[in-house]
């Protein structure tokens, strides 16, 4: 064996060993990690969801803020998880003496259409409206917000404009527009549009996000990627695939059958032709990922991966659906949107597969990789697939339930 072979091999293994404490990596991170609180305490927030011909918002505000604040903690009256709803329109009367929109010199009222709840982690009471009073949408919106600031002096307001498609905002919970304190109560917002184009261009990058970002997605991915570089022989065994083009089109065929399912019912989902439950979807596409890493174990496909990926990718498509309606991206334009969105899933997507593709061919043929590789990735993903399947049916997640053990052995 010559030195430079040896060389070569010793890149090729350390390579094999990085790619496998990445996935490892990427794994704990996504089972162990939460996405960051979106709020902070001391704060509440006024969202706004700008549409071509009517505009909404809802009001959120932690409860942990208000009960002290106005003197209900500890009393009859505090509002807390179980009675926040028996309190709504007492909350709704408070905003109404405290909030004021208005356009051209003239008050917009406010209809309340609803409470919500935004979790049991951040126990944020959401109050929902509409904003009338207009013809047409106005141009500018004068904003008076004093929510606390007589009885907290240290509290602050925020208002977001949450969704503006001509604008190119959506699903916006960070990009905040205004600040309001108790020496600054007022301000204006302006809402004037630009082009289409933007918010298309805007669309596409958040279906760039959605596919990074939805790790459930990704795994799925990997778990069909790993084998893609590998065939079985006629006694089940792994071997690697000897030519770039024969495993690039194991690729093409996985990524093609994907595409044009979840193509299929994001389209129908966001036109409301089918619609699923969403913690039934949420739970197949958790599943998708265990039964595609369970065919890297045992040969489950027997060579028909591309029908099981075409019939999971459906699953994945409600999924992409639902996120895009939380989004508040639709509208009063549909078509554009979705095919903004799904084209933004699809250039992700080619770039989760250009990335690990190629490593993934690179290292085939080290002994490492059937052997060691192949089994404890797939084991680690039918891991995650199993806690985020429990996760999801039965509504808590693991982190939670770790930080009431250690809480209680601390008490």
């Amino acid at each position: 064996m010559t030195r430079n072979t040896t060389l070569t091999m010793a890149r090729a293994g350390h390579t094999l060993l990085s790619l496998f404490a990445a996935l490892a990596v990427l794994l704990m991170m996504t089972f162990l990690a939460r996405s960051a609180e979106a709020h902070q305490v001391g704060q509440s927030y006024l969202y706004l969801q700008v549409y071509e011909d009517r505009i909404t918002g809802r009001f959120e505000i932690a409860l942990q803020n208000l009960n002290p604040a106005l003197g209900l903690e500890g009393t009859e009256q505090e509002i807390t998880r179980q009675n926040w709803e028996d309190n709504a329109d007492w909350l709704w009367d408070y905003y109404l003496e405290k909030v004021t929109l208005s356009a051209n010199g003239k008050e917009l009222p406010l209809t309340f259409t609803g409470p919500g709840y935004l979790g049991t982690k951040a126990r944020y009471v959401m109050l929902h409206f509409d904003i009338g009073g207009y013809d047409e949408v106005p141009e500018r919106l004068d904003v008076h917000y004093g929510v606390l600031f007589d009885e907290d002096p240290d509290h602050r307001g925020f208002l977001l404009i949450e969704t503006n498609w001509a604008t190119g905002t959506f699903a916006n919970e960070k990009g905040i527009a205004l600040v309001f304190s108790p020496d600054a109560r007022d301000d204006s917002i302006d809402l004037i549009s630009r082009d289409r184009w933007g918010g298309f261009v805007a669309v596409v990058g958040l279906g760039i996000e959605h596919i990074w970002e939805g790790i459930d997605h990704i795994l799925f991915l990997i778990a069909l990627l790993i084998p893609a570089v590998m065939r079985r022989d006629e006694k089940g065994k792994w071997q690697p695939i000897e030519r770039f083009g024969p495993a690039l089109l194991n690729v093409i065929k996985i990524v093609t059958a994907f595409t044009v399912a979840h193509s299929v019912t994001l389209s129908l989902a966001a036109l409301g032709i089918i619609n699923l439950p969403g913690t039934l979807v949420e739970v197949i596409i958790a599943a998708s990922i265990a039964i595609a890493a369970a065919d890297i174990l045992y040969p489950i496909f027997r060579g028909r991966v591309w029908v099981v990926v075409f019939a999971f990718g459906l699953f994945h498509g409600f999924g992409f659906a639902g996120a895009l309606a939380d989004m508040g991206v639709f509208g009063e334009f549909v078509w554009m949107p979705l095919l903004a969105f799904n084209l933004g899933v699809e250039l992700g997507q080619i770039v989760v597969v250009a990335v690990v593709f190629p490593l993934l061919f690179l290292v085939r043929k080290l002994v490492l990789y059937p052997r060691a590789f192949m089994p404890l990735g797939a084991l680690m993903l039918i891991l995650i697939s199993f806690a985020w399947v429990a996760e999801r049916s039965l509504d808590f997640t693991f982190r939670e339930v770790a930080r009431d053990i250690v809480r209680e052995l601390r008490s």
